[in-house]
C-alpha cells in the first residue's frame, strides 16, 4: 500500500497533509511500508486534524508516541 494515499492527501490543507505524512512515516518505520493498513492511515488522517503535537526530539520518541496512541486506540 502506498502511504501517500492520494485520495486522502489531495483534499488536505498543506499543514494537515504534512502532519498526516509525518504520522504515516512513523507507522511505516515501525511496521514496514507494506504492513501499513488503511486503518492505520485513517488513524493518521484523524490525528492530523487534531491540535496534538508529536515529540520532535528524536524518531524513537516519535515512534513511541504513535505506538502508544495506536495501542490505546485498539
Amino acid at each position: 500500500m502506498d502511504i501517500t494515499t492520494p485520495t486522502i492527501t489531495k483534499e488536505m490543507e498543506p499543514h494537515i497533509k504534512q502532519k498526516y505524512h509525518f504520522a504515516a512515516s512513523s507507522f511505516a518505520r515501525m511496521y514496514g511500508p507494506d504492513k501499513v493498513t488503511s486503518e492505520m492511515l485513517s488513524f493518521c488522517s484523524e490525528w492530523s486534524l487534531t491540535e496534538e503535537k508529536a515529540p520532535l526530539d528524536c524518531l524513537n520518541n516519535v515512534d513511541r508516541y504513535f505506538r502508544e496512541l495506536w495501542n490505546h486506540k485498539c
